[in-house]
């Protein structure tokens, strides 16, 4: 009789919790709709696209003289913003805008990068690097990562200057063209505003989107996600040594045994699972619209996180990668022939380090499965950022911000599974956040870095307006 009537209080308080789990209501004052020229601005855009700034991590590799010309076209298309502003080259590719404002206090940052990744040319509908625009819709790699940030902080900043503008803070906008392969252009522009005292008030790099419904459980409206903190990273090899010899007489245990037993552990016995802050508040936040079903779960992490965490690690991808340090092995080599047995093998590991983790922890857990001599090799690697805080003007301003432009849309922090030339400016600031002022599909999310990456022209406009609404809220 007691465990059914404890049973029964369970069952009342939960669903009394999902009933209570209400939509955050936060109020924004509407501005005007910020009036800008189209026809230029996408002109504009298709100059910067068609430069083929492909980065490399040897730099020896990079066609500089693509990187200049970049500049160059900015200096051209932005003039009242190089009449204005300050313009200091920084690094191998690194441009540093200064905008002067009203007080050098609690400057801002604005961020993005004009590298990009390589096209396979053959493999796409249009060619990568033309900016073709058809059916209103551009074309292009870099269009989405992120050539379309760039645009928007420079033809925002031109905008805004054209009618009379002074910002109340110093900004500064800080571009990197070797982001793509973790180059120096950032930390170099970190060190030299380190060097001059700037302390920013908030930084803001590319990161989250603005994403068409359906890409959180239940929730059936866009959503706007801030990244506050991103994993860390490690590359390594486990390499391994054998007598190697004729595949006729195999051992009974070889190396490529250890191997397979390694691959198999790290998919099996994952990292243990943590619940972060920012992902308990985007769970708190975005399930408080979705549907009663998965509101009752969301209403109730408390009991229901063993469930998620049992779910995540079977389903894989992002959800998991949110609460655990992940391994995934990218790289396998044996022997070079079919007849032979490995003298040597290797398995490559890329892991995420999820900030509760350290790239010690990860390479221990890696080299626990390993029974046989091994080495490890750390090929590169950082630990994962600082979080930055939820409650605070910088995240509050970009919230609002969002709305004023998608006013149905969900605000949300979240963590960052990927990395950003951002997590360098922790050194000198507090609220480093990473949010892309862009409307994409689910689609068009999984172009980037992929073959016919392109972004809506409606898109780019907002883009630019965003960036317009943030500069005047904070200024």
């Amino acid at each position: 009789m007691i465990p059914l009537l404890l049973l029964g209080i369970l069952i009342v308080v939960i669903l009394a919790r999902a009933i209570l789990f209400q939509p955050y209501q936060v109020a924004v004052d509407q501005t005007p709709k910020e009036v800008l020229n189209q026809e230029k601005t996408i002109g504009n855009f298709r100059v910067l696209l068609r430069h083929q700034t492909v980065s490399h991590p040897d730099k020896d590799k990079m066609d500089m003289s693509v990187f200049k010309a970049f500049q160059q076209s900015l200096v051209s298309l932005y003039p009242e913003v190089h009449k204005t502003c300050t313009c200091e080259y920084l690094g191998d590719t690194g441009i540093l805008y200064h905008w002067k404002g009203k007080t050098q206090d609690e400057p801002i940052v604005l961020m993005s990068h004009y590298d990009v990744v390589p096209a396979e040319e053959t493999a796409w509908d249009v060619p990568p690097f033309e900016a073709t625009v058809l059916d209103g819709v551009v074309w292009g790699r870099g269009t989405l990562d992120t050539k379309c940030t760039l645009l928007g902080v420079m033809e925002s900043a031109e905008h805004l200057i054209k009618e009379g503008f002074v910002p109340k803070h110093d900004i500064y906008f800080s571009f990197s063209g070797d982001e793509e392969v973790s180059g120096e252009s950032a930390p170099a522009i970190v060190s030299h505003l380190k060097a001059k005292g700037v302390k920013p008030q908030m930084v803001l790099d590319e990161g989250g989107v603005v994403i068409e419904d359906g890409i959180f459980p239940g929730v059936n409206k866009q959503t706007a996600v801030i990244g506050v903190g991103e994993k860390g990273y490690i590359d390594l090899e486990v390499q391994f040594e054998s007598q190697g010899g004729h595949a006729s007489a195999p051992p009974r245990h070889g190396i490529t045994g250890a191997m397979g037993r390694l691959m198999s552990d790290l998919e099996n016995k994952t990292m243990k699972p943590v619940f972060m802050e920012p992902v308990l508040e985007m769970f708190n936040r975005l399930g408080r619209h979705s549907s009663f079903g998965y509101k009752i779960i969301f209403a109730n992490m408390w009991l229901f996180k063993p469930l998620l965490t049992t779910l995540f690690k079977k389903q894989g991808g992002q959800m998991n990668a949110l609460i655990r340090t992940t391994t995934a092995v990218t790289v396998l080599e044996g022997s070079k022939a079919y007849n032979v047995l490995p003298p040597k093998g290797k398995v490559g590991i890329n892991a995420r380090v999820l900030n509760t983790d350290t790239m010690d922890s990860t390479v221990k857990h890696i080299s626990g499965f390993v029974k046989v001599p091994h080495k490890i090799q750390v090929l590169n690697g950082r630990e994962a950022s600082p979080i930055s805080p939820v409650q605070s003007h910088a995240f509050e301003t970009l919230e609002k911000t969002i709305l004023d432009i998608w006013p149905e849309a969900v605000v949300s922090p979240y963590l960052m599974i990927a990395g950003t030339d951002s997590r360098h400016f922790h050194a000198i600031c507090e609220n480093v956040l990473r949010f892309a002022p862009m409307e994409i599909t689910k689609e068009e999310l999984n172009l980037i870095h992929s073959n016919n990456e392109r972004i809506r022209v409606s898109s780019v406009l907002k883009c630019v307006e965003c960036y317009v609404k943030l500069i005047r809220r904070l200024g």
